[in-house]
């Protein structure tokens, strides 16, 4: 439990960062995933070999390569943020993680189009999404 509440507080940093000036401050996700290695070599996250530690990875990197496909649309600084996910958490948790981020994000981008508060094109920040789809993953 006290490894979500580490990860929570590295996320929710880079959470505030990105909702209000749009930009994932990467020292922190950094200094997270630094941490997440050492827990993970140390032992402190359980049996995980170097293949379980690699598939959690998946995430951050699709999101990457769909930065890249998108012309950044879809920000580094989220791929970054989801590799840091990945470590702490393993690639079962960071999917549900990810897929309620996605899902919250969708509802409320849905609801503002509705109410023409946004346009199409408008720029919404995903780490908050994340920071409430991993309060959400905790409960199950």
């Amino acid at each position: 439990m006290w490894i979500e509440i580490v990860l929570f507080l590295f996320l929710a940093v880079c959470a505030v960062f990105d909702g209000f000036s749009r930009k994932v401050p990467l020292a922190v996700v950094w200094l997270g995933m630094f941490l997440a290695v050492c827990l993970r070599i140390g032992g402190a996250m359980g049996e995980s070999g170097l293949m379980e530690a690699a598939l959690s990875l998946l995430p951050g990197a699709g999101f990457f390569l769909l930065g890249f496909l998108t012309r950044e649309k879809v920000g580094y600084g989220d791929g970054w943020a989801l590799l840091m996910i990945g470590l702490f958490s393993g690639l079962y948790r960071c999917f549900l993680i990810l897929l309620f981020g996605l899902i919250a994000e969708s509802a409320v981008a849905v609801v503002l189009l509705a109410l023409q508060k946004i346009n199409r094109n408008h720029e919404i920040p995903f780490l908050p999404f994340l920071l409430l789809g991993m309060g959400v993953a905790v409960c199950f």
